[in-house]
Order: structure tokens, then C-alpha cells, then sequence
């Protein structure tokens, strides 16, 4: 016989979990697992609660000593990124899958930003149930490689998270699919954090602090501790504090307004919490209203400086949507100051190193030289590296001090795309400042390309001519390519062969802005006798970041090998 009823949260009508798991058939409204008793033991909506044999152990509760002392406040971490697949979901995916076979599904489909679809897919795979998984288009890499090493059949949709979810859902209604998202099972699994904090806390907690995207495992942690009052394991529930990004904030506004908001679309950085639609916003609303709760918004630069500081003060790594309970701590100070405080950190930073590598900047590649090691670490750059995280970089680059050869070659570059009427952006002054790190301060050039030029062939081939000195003696050749780069790098691998015999490893082009006038940065590798180099160059012109890439190669070759 069964414990509970499947209701709804809004209308309270009883449903069938055979004809719906997501929205109530009545009116549409979210649902809820009403128990028809209380217990000490958590329940569960199944006739058998299986052992989770994927997560063995509860996640850490870990006081952060160094942010306590920083900010006056008792603040302690639980750190949902140790379970299994890197994320507090699991929590809620290893009850779905039991719920699926329960009810006899033939596979298992869902949408996801990445963290649901990597951890469904997990235990799908592990209880030997198909899994289909829809993604937006520019999801992670990492979160779809954590989906697609499982097994999961990952479906990559063009458009957004609501896209993915209508597609995801008429795909499941064509078949004989369990339909999991963040609906009402989803909620009953991931409920468990709640008691698992009150068995391992010393003390209750003033205040919890959740990221939140749908609402969902805010809703959990709320109903977890609701029904371990009832139960008689606490005396109290702590303030639930929602926070979103600014750009990201349907749930908060919501709050405020005292209707559910849905956006067209959202952005932020935090891409796990950003939902247009939040599908338990009634839930989150009732958690914050039954707790003294809050909601707060923080800037995509709040989130940035959270993230470093979490992983520098604490040596907590976690994904930017972790970040959101710190910012607000630090936004509201005082309204935390004297509580004892719980941030959320629902996901491991490896989630999502992309927001890491796109605000820091890059590390250049050195030559195998001490003194180059020495110069650049005198330049300034590393300590740069360190401070600058997140800020703007034509603040940051300015500060960067080269060696009197280097800047000289800095200048120099900055004079030739200057010349082209090219105005750099932060990013591409970078580039070239890294560009300018990785070169060899005392490499020379045996040849200097002193013309080219380019004609088209009715024959489709592109013809190319280059001109270079040699010591004061000039060198031309031509080749015909499939187009003008092919042509000009055959012309090049003619003209060095008279000189010094290379050959052509491969060639790459980054672009690194949009428009007719971005900064190329071209790529060549070339080869002698097994021995291989690479050199790089910028220019606005294609052509020309070929042929520098091209002599820099060579030189650094020739400087090796020609003797």
C-alpha cells in the first residue's frame, strides 16, 4: 500500500504518478509527495528504496575558518560537488532512475544545462536503463563529455534551455520514456541534503544560502527540513536565502512582485542556475516565506571575485554558480553579520573551467631558458595573472613590464597594425603581449620577406610571388594554391628550401574579434629532420600572420640545426 499522494502544490488535486510525474493534469501546477504520516527515517516515493551504491559517503560539512575571520560571521560550506558526478543533483537523479524502472520505463529522457544530464545519465548507465539527453547548443564540453562517457545517446539542440526542455518532452511522449527534469521525484531525492546537514551540524544554522536556477533543490532543501520537523529532528528551520544573478532573476523578481515572472531568455556566467522559466518558483516562494528567507541578486562581477575567493581563501574550486551564496554573504553583510551561516556549493569548478580560462589571463608558452624565465617573471605578469581575475584588461594590461628587447618588438608590432588602421581590443593587445613573451630574445631572422603579392587563376588556383633578402640577396619564388595562405606557405616552403630544408607541419588561424578588421593569429609548424618548431604572429592580414609565423618557425630552426 502506498505511504503517500502524488498532489498538486497549487490546486492540491491528487494525480496519478502512471499518467504524470512533472505537471499536475487538473491545472497545470507543479507537484508535490504529501506522506501520509511523519517518520524519523527519510522517506522516499517507492515501494522499494534501493541502496545507492554510486554514493556511499555524505558530502562534507567543512567550516571555511579564513572567510569567518574575514567577514565576522560564522560561515561553513557544504560541499555538494563530492558526489559522484561532481554535483548535488546526483542526490536527486539516483531517486528518478529508481522511479523509472519502477514504473517500467523503456529509457530515460531529459533536458539539461549539463549538471542533471551527466549525473541522470550515470545512474542510467549503471542500472542498465537508456538515457536521452538534450542539450542546449553551447553547453559545457566538459559536462556533455561527463554525459556522453555514461553512455547517454547526447542529443545537442540549437536554441536554448527552453527549446531543449518542449523538444525533450514531445520526444518522451512518443514513446514509452520517464520523463526527468527538475519535477516532483527529482525533489524527494535531493530533499536528502537536509537531513544529512542535520545529523553532521553541531549547532543549527541561522541561514542557508542556495544558487538558484528552477527553484528546485531550493524547494528540496525547504520540504527536507519541513518534514524532519515534523518528524521531531529539529526545532527549528533556518532562514533560506535564494540567490540569482542580476541578468538571471525571474525567482527574485517573482519574490518581490508576488507572481511567478518568465523571461524570454537569460544570461549570466552561471549557466547551471540560468532558467527564463522557474519551474518551482510557488515552492522557493513558500520556503522563503515559512523561514524568514530572503532573496538577494548579485553582478556577474560579484560572482567572478566569489569564485577566486573562495578558491584562494578556502582551496575550494567550484563551478560559477557556487559563487552566489558568497557574493550575497559578502553584498548583505549585515544582515548575516552574528548568524551562523551555510553556503550551498552545489558543483565542482571542473564543471566548467571555460569561465576560468576566459577571465584570467593566459599563461604564455617560455623558451627552454632560465634568463627568459627570469625575464618574465620579473615582467610583472604573473603577479598580474593573480590580481587582475575578472577585471577589465585594458586596465590590467598596461601594468606589464617587458625587457628593453621585448618591448622593442611590442612596439614594433602595435607600429605595423597600427599602420593597417587597425585599433586593438583588450583581448587582442593581450595576444600580442603573450606573443611577444613566448619569442626567444635573441633569436635572428637569416631572411626578411620584403613583398608578396597575389593573382587569381581562371583555373581556380590561387597564384602567389614572394620576395625576401638573404643577406643582401634576393630571393623570389611562386606556387599556386587552393587559395591565397596555401599559395603564399608554398612560395614560403620553396624559398626557404634554398636557404635551409623545412617542411610544412601544419598551420592554424585564430580570430580573435569579430568584423573585416580582427587580429589574426596565425600558427606554423615546420620540420627538419624530425626536429620540429613552431612560430606565431598577429596582423589584421591574414596573409601576413601567415608569413611572420612561417620566418619565426624557420629562424628558430635554422638558429638549431643550419650549421
Amino acid at each position: 500500500m502506498r505511504t503517500y499522494t502524488l498532489s498538486c502544490f497549487m490546486c492540491g488535486q491528487e494525480n496519478s504518478e502512471d499518467l504524470t510525474n512533472t505537471y499536475c493534469t487538473a491545472c497545470g501546477g507543479v507537484l508535490t509527495v504529501r506522506y501520509h504520516g511523519s517518520s524519523p527515517a527519510i522517506q522516499y516515493p517507492l515501494e522499494t528504496v534501493a541502496t545507492d551504491e554510486l554514493r556511499t559517503q555524505p558530502t562534507e560539512l567543512r567550516k571555511l575558518h579564513n572567510l569567518s575571520r574575514r567577514y565576522g560571521i560564522e560561515i561553513w560550506g557544504k560541499l555538494e560537488y563530492q558526489n559522484p558526478s561532481g554535483c548535488f543533483k546526483d542526490r536527486g537523479s539516483f531517486i528518478e532512475v529508481q522511479k523509472a524502472l519502477e514504473l517500467n520505463r523503456d529509457a530515460i529522457c531529459l533536458a539539461s544545462t549539463g549538471n542533471m544530464a551527466a549525473s541522470v545519465a550515470m545512474y542510467a548507465c549503471y542500472y542498465n536503463i537508456p538515457c536521452y539527453v538534450f542539450v542546449p547548443e553551447n553547453t559545457a564540453e566538459g559536462k556533455l563529455a561527463q554525459a556522453s562517457i555514461y553512455n547517454a545517446t547526447v542529443l545537442r539542440i540549437k536554441g536554448d534551455f527552453s527549446a531543449c526542455e518542449q523538444l525533450c518532452k514531445a520526444f518522451a511522449r512518443s514513446g514509452n520514456y520517464y520523463l526527468a527534469g527538475d519535477y516532483v521525484f527529482r525533489e524527494e531525492g535531493q530533499k536528502s541534503v537536509s537531513y544529512e546537514i542535520l545529523h553532521q551540524q553541531e549547532h543549527d544554522f541561522d541561514a542557508v544560502l542556495v544558487p538558484v536556477g528552477c527553484g528546485t533543490n531550493f524547494g528540496a532543501i525547504h520540504k527536507g527540513y519541513h518534514e524532519a520537523l515534523q518528524a521531531g529532528l529539529t526545532k527549528k528551520i533556518p532562514a533560506l536565502i535564494c540567490v540569482q544573478p542580476e541578468t538571471s532573476s525571474p525567482v527574485v523578481e517573482g519574490i518581490f512582485k508576488r507572481e511567478k515572472v518568465i523571461k524570454p531568455s537569460v544570461t549570466t556566467m552561471a549557466t547551471a542556475v540560468a532558467a527564463a522559466d522557474p519551474i518551482d518558483f510557488h515552492k522557493v516562494q513558500k520556503g522563503i516565506e515559512e523561514t524568514d528567507g530572503r532573496a538577494f541578486t548579485v553582478t556577474e562581477s560579484d560572482i567572478l571575485e566569489s569564485l577566486q575567493e573562495m578558491a584562494v581563501s578556502e582551496g575550494i574550486f567550484t563551478e560559477p554558480a557556487c559563487a552566489l551564496p558568497l557574493a550575497a554573504l559578502k553584498k548583505e553583510q549585515r544582515w548575516f553579520t552574528g548568524k551562523r551561516c551555510l553556503l550551498m556549493l552545489t558543483g565542482t569548478g571542473l564543471k566548467d573551467t571555460g569561465v576560468v580560462a576566459r577571465n584570467v589571463l593566459p599563461s604564455p608558452v617560455l623558451p627552454n631558458d632560465v634568463a627568459q624565465v627570469i625575464d618574465f617573471i620579473e615582467s610583472g605578469y604573473p603577479q598580474l595573472q593573480r590580481e587582475s581575475f575578472g577585471k577589465p584588461r585594458d586596465t590590467v594590461l598596461t601594468q606589464i613590464r617587458f625587457s628593453s628587447d621585448k618591448q622593442e618588438r611590442f612596439e614594433d608590432y602595435l607600429n605595423r597594425i597600427g599602420k593597417k588602421g587597425k585599433t586593438l581590443t583588450p583581448r587582442e593587445t593581450e595576444a600580442i603581449q603573450t606573443l611577444v613573451f613566448n619569442d626567444d630574445s635573441d633569436l635572428n631572422f637569416p631572411l626578411k620577406v620584403t613583398d608578396y603579392t597575389i593573382l587569381m587563376r581562371k583555373n581556380g588556383l590561387v597564384a602567389a610571388s614572394v620576395l625576401a633578402d638573404m643577406g643582401g640577396t634576393e630571393l623570389e619564388t611562386s606556387h599556386e594554391g587552393v587559395g591565397p595562405l596555401d599559395a603564399v606557405l608554398g612560395a614560403m616552403d620553396k624559398l626557404t628550401a634554398v636557404v635551409f630544408p623545412v617542411s610544412l607541419v601544419d598551420h592554424a588561424l585564430e580570430v580573435l574579434s569579430p568584423g573585416t578588421n580582427a587580429l589574426v593569429v596565425a600558427s606554423i609548424t615546420l620540420e627538419h629532420n624530425g626536429n620540429q618548431a613552431q612560430g606565431k604572429a598577429a596582423s589584421p592580414d591574414v596573409i601576413e600572420a601567415g608569413l611572420h609565423a612561417w620566418i619565426k618557425a624557420f629562424a628558430v630552426l635554422h638558429k638549431r640545426y643550419a650549421q
